[in-house]
């Protein structure tokens, strides 16, 4: 389980009245997203059986620990859930595009991901460059951002972006 934590925007300078703060302007908030990584080729070679379930109408994750008579389901909700059988697209339509007007505003954002080795936060933030429907959420954001800057109001730009894995 790869939960990416959505930092919505914080102002870069104080907010001005010609200039409303993300918060003020509706819907930029903090939120936490998990997303399922699909199970890959070793783990369906394997048969591995999936331990952690979701569901996305009710954006909840339940754990399952343990086997038989000693197994222990863990429900989880959290501000939005995608399955294994989420695209790429649909986690940032729904999680990262929404703040990209607020970046072109001046707010800074985050996206950070966070789980254990091999939970899929490569997956999600990177996905693959062979093929545009597998691209993750940077270069999809990259992409979203130039093509905001091709509006005739931005006649000077700065670029700024800082990645650590």
């Amino acid at each position: 389980m790869a939960p990416p934590t959505l930092s919505r925007p914080k102002a870069m300078a104080p907010s001005t009245p010609s200039r409303p703060s993300p918060s003020s302007s509706g819907g930029s908030a903090i939120q936490v997203v998990v997303r399922l990584r699909p199970m890959n080729e070793s783990e369906k070679k394997h048969g591995t059986l999936p331990v952690v379930t979701a569901k996305t109408q009710e954006k909840s994750v339940t754990v399952i620990k343990g086997k038989g008579p000693r197994q222990i389901k863990s429900s989880f909700t959290f501000d939005n859930v995608f399955t294994a059988f989420s695209t790429q697209e649909e986690v940032f339509e729904a999680t990262v595009k929404p703040m990209i007007s607020d970046v072109m505003r001046g707010f800074e954002s985050t996206v950070f991901a966070y789980g254990q080795t091999g939970t899929g936060k490569t997956h999600t933030m990177e996905g693959s460059l062979s093929s545009p429907e597998l691209y993750g959420v940077i270069p999809r954001s990259a992409q979203a951002i130039f093509e905001h800057l091709k509006q005739p109001q931005y006649k000077d730009q700065v670029v700024t972006c800082s990645y650590l894995e």
